[in-house]
């Protein structure tokens, strides 16, 4: 079997924890998300644990890599330290694939993260919310996802996700022109 990284990537409130969790349904790789431990840290304040929980989280993935183990992660990509880890888990003979999680506005995300709030769920104040909508989606389209083996670009404001655009590091294929446009708007009005 080979080896496997699976970034489930987007902004907070896009689905992410959601849709890395069915995956792991059919495919029982270990899975690694700061938030998951943040709470291990401090299940009364998480937010509290944040810096310790990316620390670690860094330290598992790092070593996950260097024992061959496959992996599914979860990310917002807002910054740039995952590429490094494409970068090495490439050299180490790994499989890369992102699935890019989206939702149509900031607005939408900032809505969600309030019902995973009242709903006992971590809480993202909105401003972090709202820098990181435009962050992962300019980051996935004009870093990430020129880094990873293969990558999968889907909507989630419909009942179920809709596939918008798939591809690898050379090319892409538009699967839903509409779900795509959505997308890119908001990256093309922050170039």
């Amino acid at each position: 079997m080979s080896k496997r990284l699976i970034i489930v990537a987007g902004p907070n409130g896009a689905g992410k924890t959601t849709f890395a969790r069915d995956y792991l349904l059919n495919h029982p790789d270990p899975f690694l998300s700061a938030d998951d431990l943040a709470l291990k840290i401090s299940p009364e304040q998480p937010e509290l644990a944040k810096i310790e929980a990316g620390r670690q989280f860094s330290k598992e993935l790092h070593e996950s890599i260097q024992s061959g183990r496959s992996m599914v992660i979860e990310s917002t990509l807002s910054g740039r330290s995952i590429r490094r880890v494409l970068r090495q888990a490439r050299a180490a003979g790994y499989t890369t694939t992102i699935i890019f999680v989206f939702l149509e506005s900031a607005q939408a995300c900032i809505e969600r993260v309030k019902e995973r709030v009242r709903k006992g769920g971590h809480d993202v104040p909105d401003s972090d919310v709202l820098r990181r909508f435009f962050r992962s989606k300019e980051n996935f389209w004009e870093v990430y996802r020129n880094e990873a083996d293969n990558w999968f670009l889907f909507y989630n404001s419909e009942a179920v996700l809709q596939q918008a655009a798939f591809g690898d590091a050379d090319s892409y294929v538009v699967t839903n022109e509409e779900f795509f446009n959505v997308f890119m708007r908001d990256v093309k009005s922050h170039e």
